[in-house]
């Protein structure tokens, strides 16, 4: 049996078509869904220091070599720690719900 035809994928953005009519972009992520530079260093700066830690306190403590244990400690060396950060600084731990604020009208 043979697979049934598939429609051609639409040229890439920025991409030249052979149609001739010009190229809509397509949907774009917003900007709060991408993470940015500084957010990917902080993500790698959270793990790799869970990881030196955790290597760092099972040399002593044998019992931490655990299947149960090492996960536990990352996610709550990732979740944990920038909690704690935000509780230090007063700040709100969950992110505010509501419709999204435009700083340029808040000046006005």
């Amino acid at each position: 049996m043979s697979e049934p035809s598939r429609p051609a994928p639409p040229p890439a953005s920025g991409a030249p078509s052979n149609s001739g009519t010009p190229s809509t972009p397509g949907p774009s992520l917003p900007a709060a869904s991408t993470p940015s530079r500084s957010a990917k260093y902080v993500d790698f700066f959270l793990y790799a220091s869970a990881a030196v830690t955790y290597i760092a306190l099972s040399i002593y403590n044998k019992w931490l070599l655990d299947w149960i244990v090492g996960p536990f400690w990352l996610v709550a060396w990732v979740w944990g720690l920038p909690t704690l950060v935000k509780l230090v600084r007063r700040q709100p731990i969950r992110p505010r719900r509501g419709p999204a604020r435009d700083p340029a009208r808040d000046t006005e």
